[in-house]
């Protein structure tokens, strides 16, 4: 990121969830893809096409359709667990961190060291309204800090407009509460 670029965006410090799995091998090289897929939605395509397969054949081979049935239940089944474990180890994962947040990147102090240029993919949960955005970054500074801990400084990248200006109103409304609850003490 260009230092004049960094310097274009408000800076604010808040509490906010962080989430982060560093990119490696093609995940890494590769720029993001505007939205991540709808995994339910495919499925859920998928299913519909699975029933009208299954209304053609069942006249012609009650028990191929039945078997057929049966093992989309039980693939259903494991897809819906494996959505439920993905989303508590989301929640466990986050952690709720002081960071200096702007609407092209995040700093925050973090327990563990990462070589610079490692590029992430990042939840990014921001409060009071708990909404989630999923980013990806590259680290620019890791550096030892007094508590023997490490600052983390990544730029995003591949972001949408809508994401950015999400952002944006984000950090412009919580500076501003900032300013008011400032004002009032």
């Amino acid at each position: 990121m260009q230092e004049h670029e960094r310097r274009r965006y408000f800076r604010i410090n808040e509490t906010v969830g962080i989430t982060y799995h560093v990119l490696e091998g093609d995940d890494a090289n590769n720029a993001p893809a505007e939205h991540a897929p709808d995994i339910l939605g495919l499925v859920s395509k998928q299913d519909q096409r699975i029933e009208k397969l299954l209304l053609e054949i069942a006249d012609e081979n009650p028990k191929v359709a039945e078997l057929v049935t049966v093992f989309n239940q039980k693939l259903e089944r494991v897809v819906s667990q494996l959505v439920m474990e993905s989303r508590l180890m989301g929640r466990i994962a986050r952690r709720v961190r002081e960071a200096n947040l702007s609407a092209c990147g995040v700093a925050f102090q973090n327990d563990e060291s990462i070589q610079e240029g490692a590029r992430l993919k990042m939840e990014l949960t921001l409060y009071p309204s708990e909404s989630s955005m999923i980013l990806h970054g590259i680290v620019v500074g890791c550096q030892k800090d007094e508590t023997d801990g490490w600052y983390w400084r990544i730029d995003f990248y591949g972001m949408t407009e809508s994401l950015q200006e999400a952002l944006i109103q984000h950090v412009v409304k919580s500076q501003s509460q900032q300013i008011k609850s400032f004002k009032g003490n």
